[in-house]
């Protein structure tokens, strides 16, 4: 597996990530391996304790993830606030099913409250919306080029209050020269300049490789 761009020094995520972070469970080292060895995209565990803090103050009622992956995210969340209703979609069925078998290796598979969809994340959203539309809390960790088109919809139809995560903020470093050929760094750059011009206040955390929250302002 080629190694994924850091915006750290060399070596000081794998330490954060090996040495500095509190996992509730082993079986996340045991994810991150396998993410490893098979090429999987997930979250480090930085972001994922970060989720997992946020999530528990938030309490969201309803959480919508989309971009499953092997249900890395998913579970610290589900960890953070295991009253939360989760829904998360992937394409992946096969991967995304890995989640059920992860939680159970956890022994906590009949304490969180997962809903897996199989479908494509902008189908999910634009046929399923009476699904969604309450959600509290939407976390955003899948195809960077459907970024933009992912917040002008859950942001014109979310409710008031909802809050906002979008991984991958930094994208690897390239936001500092983002190149006009890559579809992905500009589709990252466009999601920054909606969100600069749209949301009152918003936090970066430069974790990983960037975590966005904002809310929506109550009305």
């Amino acid at each position: 597996m080629k190694p994924r761009p850091s915006i750290y020094i060399p070596e000081l995520e794998s330490y954060i990530d090996s040495s500095l972070v509190y996992k509730p469970n082993p079986i996340f080292s045991e994810m991150e391996t396998y993410a490893k060895d098979k090429n999987i995209p997930i979250v480090t565990a930085a972001t994922g304790a970060v989720l997992s803090h946020l999530v528990s103050l938030l309490k969201p009622s309803q959480v919508l993830e989309l971009g499953t992956g092997l249900g890395y995210s998913t579970l610290w969340m589900a960890l953070g606030s295991p009253n939360s209703q989760f829904v998360t979609v992937d394409r992946y069925e096969e991967q995304a099913a890995l989640l059920d078998e992860y939680a159970k290796k956890m022994g906590i598979w009949d304490q969180i409250h997962v809903k897996r969809v199989t479908a494509s994340v902008l189908e999910y959203l634009q046929e399923n919306r009476e699904e969604w539309i309450d959600s509290d809390l939407f976390f955003i960790d899948c195809d960077k080029i459907t970024y933009p088109e992912i917040f002008r919809i859950l942001w014109r139809d979310s409710k008031p209050g909802a809050s906002f995560l979008f991984d991958n903020m930094l994208w690897h470093g390239r936001v500092l020269h983002p190149d006009p050929k890559k579809p992905s760094d500009l589709a990252v750059m466009s999601l920054w300049d909606e969100v600069k011009s749209q949301v009152f206040r918003y936090t970066l955390y430069s974790v990983g490789d960037g975590l966005l929250f904002f809310q929506k302002d109550k009305k």
